[in-house]
């Protein structure tokens, strides 16, 4: 009888965790080539679908999104809200700040000098000074092949399904 019990037991709790996980997170598996080499063409991904209800959003967190056609789309969130956002020389600076992005050196090492982010001001790409409340700026990590905030605007925090928590596979 005991032994019964912790074997339902032991049912249960594996069919509620699954039940659980599948809740809190999905899969996603990257199409194209916008996120290399950060993520490639056919990496599975597990989205956080609601660690952004309970956490701030934070630089750098990459993000699952609604685009404006309602296209799924995945980048990495560069401005927060209320911050000025320039790049001049492939350098980032925020709020006036100089701003590392170590995850774009080996993209830098292979682009042979050129720049991998073009200049622009926030205000040239989206007429605004700054990121207004509730949004963020998004680029991909494949600067030269991406369609981001430079193109379609900022991100509204509405369209956000959530952050990636890992990347589950090789491809």
């Amino acid at each position: 009888m005991k032994k019964r019990f912790w074997v339902i037991a032991g049912v249960l709790f594996i069919i509620i965790g699954i039940q659980v996980k599948n809740a809190v997170f999905i899969e996603y598996k990257v199409e194209g080539v916008s996120m290399n080499p950060t993520f490639q063409e056919g990496n599975k991904l597990l989205i956080n679908r609601f660690a952004h209800h309970f956490q701030t959003i934070g630089r750098f967190d990459i993000v699952l999104f609604k685009g404006p056609e309602k296209d799924i789309f995945i980048k990495r969130v560069i401005g927060l809200p209320g911050e000025t956002l320039r790049y001049e020389d492939d350098q980032l600076y925020i709020n006036e700040k100089k701003i590392k992005e170590p995850y774009l050196d080996d993209l830098k090492a292979v682009t042979a000098g050129g720049d991998l982010t073009g200049d622009f001001t926030l205000k040239e790409v989206t007429g605004e000074e700054k990121i207004p409340a509730n949004h963020y700026f998004v680029l991909g990590d494949n600067r030269i092949h991406s369609n981001d905030s430079r193109h379609f605007g900022f991100v509204s925090d509405k369209d956000i399904v959530g952050i990636v928590a890992e990347k589950i596979d090789e491809k």
